[in-house]
């Protein structure tokens, strides 16, 4: 994982983000990589490997949030599915508006703070929308 330069990675992992699926976990902790390795791309203004990095977190979310989708079909009782499909398009639409933002020609990667953008839709994305998933497992009726 990239680290800033003081060995501190911008991100760090907490089981906060976990959910209790592995494989979802399993997930969120290769997004939290991403997350890291784009911070460290942007913080040393390296532009193509930002966009490669940023085309590889988008993939990996568009695939993470159908796992989820799937996850989260196959569970009775769990009524907030239609609310999960639709925070998951959100929150695809702000990371491709931060894809664009960063790989617009002539934009100064430092005029765009994408550290706290992408760690701001990574944290509310796993604590704040789904903090109901963790809920549902910890419950006790997933199983």
């Amino acid at each position: 994982m990239n680290t800033q330069p003081d060995s501190q990675p911008y991100l760090r992992w907490t089981d906060r983000f976990s959910v209790g699926v592995p494989e979802l976990d399993e997930d969120h902790r290769a997004l939290v990589c991403l997350v890291n390795e784009a911070c460290a791309a942007w913080t040393a203004r390296e532009r193509g490997r930002l966009r490669t990095i940023m085309d590889s977190l988008n993939e990996l979310a568009a695939a993470h949030f159908e796992r989820e989708e799937g996850v989260l079909r196959s569970l009775p009782e769990y009524r907030l599915l239609a609310s999960h499909v639709d925070e998951h398009q959100n929150r695809l639409r702000q990371l491709e508006a931060i894809q664009k933002q960063v790989s617009e020609p002539g934009v100064q990667l430092e005029s765009v703070p994408l550290s706290d953008k992408l760690i701001n839709w990574f944290v509310r994305q796993t604590i704040g929308h789904d903090s109901a998933i963790k809920a549902y497992f910890d419950d006790g009726r997933a199983g």
